[in-house]
């Protein structure tokens, strides 16, 4: 039977926060039991094992993120929504770095995260590419070269690659951002 007040949302929500605190490689059920005040096996009266919560986990932390993008590009068009929305992107992997990572590497080893994961994180990306005149052929090139350029910067940040040239980090950032709005506008000049 399950525990009154204990429910599929609130483990889910629990498992954010040990996972946000103690870090995805330290998550445990019997830590997601503690974070509740109650025995590992109720947990198992709402998800068939752990897998199925960390499912659960990536599905909040991607709609989490989408979200936050599309909040970020509100409003905002072109050159301004590229650049909104690489900042929301870069800034969610950084302030939830343990979800995110969680994301990518469930994903890469689940295909139905896979699927959750390609729809949350194109849907702001098409709504940016919208105000571009493109085909629809290079508009899917270049939600994969967006996805590139800001999951790869992501990656080399967090790997500790950047720390050994006194450039500024930021500043390559914003320059792959705009060679990629760059990129946008000569695709459209050659359309018309």
């Amino acid at each position: 039977m399950a525990q009154k007040g204990l429910s599929r949302e609130v483990l889910i929500d629990a498992a954010v926060n040990v996972i946000e605190r103690y870090g995805q490689n330290n998550f445990s059920m019997k830590l997601v039991a503690d974070e509740l005040g109650v025995k590992t096996a109720s947990l198992y009266n709402h998800v068939k094992n752990m897998e199925e919560l960390l499912v659960g986990v990536c599905n909040y932390a991607l709609k989490l993120q989408k979200g936050a993008e599309m909040q970020a590009i509100k409003g905002l068009n072109r050159g301004q929504a590229v650049y909104a929305l690489a900042e929301a992107y870069r800034r969610f992997a950084k302030e939830h770095r343990e979800l995110y990572w969680l994301v990518m590497n469930v994903a890469a080893s689940d295909s139905h995260v896979l699927d959750e994961a390609a729809i949350c994180i194109t849907e702001p990306i098409v709504k940016m590419l919208a105000d571009y005149d493109i085909e629809e052929d290079e508009k899917i090139h270049f939600r994969r070269f967006f996805r590139s350029i800001v999951h790869g910067y992501v990656s080399e940040m967090d790997a500790g690659f950047f720390s050994h040239s006194p450039a500024d980090t930021d500043k390559t950032f914003h320059f792959a951002i705009a060679c990629f709005i760059d990129s946008l506008d000569r695709a459209e000049k050659r359309r018309h």
